[in-house]
């Protein structure tokens, strides 16, 4: 009697099989215009159910009914609601990259105007998206799959900034006695959980005061003159 064939492994392991895993192996060989515009629709149908009902109260069947999909049609493009969750997760994570990333025509700028517009940047993004934002924070606590997401995320963030504080040390702009990315790790931290504690805790402060104060925090952390 010849064997079934084992299960190929993927880069998360082994890979599904069953009905559900089928139809999402099929979606995959032909995405279509429909199909995409459906993704896409589940994806902001689910980012507004988590921001409504949080991570522990969303269900698939609200996301696909939030979507105007069949429930059964939510499972060709996602597994689980984790994994419609991971997925505006990586959108959300998207509007961040593009904030803290140094825009077409900045070269030339000078550096604390620069670092003051990405730090205004960073806190726009933030409060736009500030209820899904802390909901992956704390979701995190308890699904390792999400902390493993956020904290590449995070270390992304880290390294960027340790980047540019190693090209300010080598242009004589910065404390040549710092370490980047110990600094890096922790001006990224400042302005993150500040940013949290503002925006999504129950702080309350002036906008214009948080963004120059963390601003002016960040450049004397690093010896960076203000012109």
């Amino acid at each position: 009697m010849s064997k079934e064939p084992a299960p190929a492994r993927t880069r998360g392991g082994w890979e599904p099989s069953g009905t559900a895993a089928a139809r999402r192996s099929a979606h995959g060989e032909r995405v279509t215009a429909k199909g995409a515009r459906t993704r896409e629709e589940l994806v902001a149908a689910a980012r507004r159910v988590f921001e409504r009902d949080g991570y522990a109260g969303a269900r698939v069947a609200d996301v696909a009914a939030a979507a105007g999909v069949a429930h059964g049609s939510f499972y060709t493009y996602f597994s689980s609601k984790q994994d419609v969750f991971l997925a505006v997760m990586h959108e959300v994570g998207e509007r961040f990259e593009e904030a803290v990333a140094p825009p077409a025509d900045g070269r030339g700028a000078d550096p604390y105007q620069a670092l003051d517009q990405a730090n205004r940047r960073y806190l726009a993004a933030y409060r736009a998206n500030s209820v899904i934002w802390a909901l992956a924070e704390q979701v995190a606590t308890a699904d390792p799959e999400i902390h493993r997401i956020r904290l590449l995320g995070r270390r992304r963030h880290v390294d960027r900034v340790a980047n540019t504080i190693r090209r300010w040390q080598d242009r004589g702009l910065a404390d040549r006695g710092i370490d980047p990315e110990t600094t890096a790790g922790a001006l990224v931290s400042m302005i993150s959980n500040f940013a949290y504690w503002w925006l999504a805790g129950g702080d309350s402060y002036d906008a214009e005061a948080a963004a120059a104060t963390l601003t002016g925090i960040w450049a004397r952390a690093v010896g960076l003159r203000q012109p």
